[in-house]
């Protein structure tokens, strides 16, 4: 399912490019090459449509919402993780944060979730795009948050790559919904500006397309094992759609109430992946 590897980089691209796969020598790093290195054609639009997570971070950024550590999946939590599905949900997760800590520039934070991101990919096998010589190229680009992107979204691409060669459905799904889970409550939890209000709202359409995608990936799926965690994925978002439901297809009134059920909603789905 070559599609797959599309919906993937729409979930966890901190920039929408895929890159160029040489590397810098050792220590003979230049920021601007790398960007450079990393920057082919856009990849926006796929059949399912997802949004990428990464635009709301973007707006966040730019209505100034402050930045809190205090949001993100403690990086505490890691070994918790326990089992494949577990794992894949927590990389889905931890992925978004890189993203998330990569466009406020916050570098520390960049490479304390790339190594759990990193930690998370050996132990499902994906470790392809997670080694140590991309850990170290991101060192050595620390204070570029437009190389530390585009090598992160290298690394993602090469892992989903794999994934996809060697058929592994039962990974993608749960990174793809965990990813998409976590940039919806960073966005939530960060502010209550009425612009945030409406974007939230947007996300209708992305959430359609989501469940979509989970539901052909069931569909495809030989493993009843997955195919109905999947379906329990997709229950929990289509009790969310339930709710955007509620609001005309305008999308301009927004009922308080409706909001406040899709926060809740959309936190208790975000809980449920942290805890486990």
């Amino acid at each position: 399912m070559k599609k797959i590897i599309y919906v993937i980089v729409l979930l966890i691209g901190l920039i929408t490019s895929a890159c160029d796969q040489s590397t810098s020598k050792k220590n003979n790093y230049d920021s601007k090459t790398e960007a450079k290195k990393a920057e082919v054609k856009n990849i926006i639009y796929t059949k399912y449509n997802i949004p990428l997570p990464v635009e709301l971070f973007k707006y966040m950024v730019r209505e100034d919402v402050p930045f809190n550590i205090d949001f993100l999946n403690d990086v505490s939590n890691l070994p918790k993780y326990t089992t494949e599905t577990k794992q894949a949900l927590a990389l889905g997760l931890y992925s978004a944060e890189v993203a998330y800590c990569s466009l406020y520039g916050k570098q520390q934070e960049v490479l304390e979730y790339f190594n759990c991101a990193s930690s998370l990919a050996s132990k499902l096998n994906i470790e392809a795009g997670f080694s140590y010589k991309n850990m170290e190229r991101i060192e050595n680009n620390i204070n570029s948050a437009d190389s530390i992107s585009a090598i992160a979204t290298e690394c993602y691409w090469n892992a989903c790559d794999f994934l996809d060669m060697n058929g592994k459905n039962n990974i993608l799904p749960f990174v793809v919904y965990s990813g998409w889970v976590e940039s919806q409550y960073l966005t939530i939890v960060s502010n209550n500006l009425p612009s945030t209000r409406q974007k939230i709202m947007d996300q209708k359409e992305g959430l359609h397309n989501l469940i979509n995608y989970l539901y052909e990936v069931m569909i495809e799926s030989t493993a009843f094992y997955y195919s109905y965690d999947i379906r329990l994925l997709i229950l929990k978002l289509n009790n969310l759609k339930d709710v955007y439901d509620k609001v005309n297809k305008s999308g301009v009134n927004i009922d308080s109430e409706i909001y406040k059920d899709i926060i809740g909603k959309i936190t208790a789905m975000r809980n449920e992946i942290v805890n486990q």
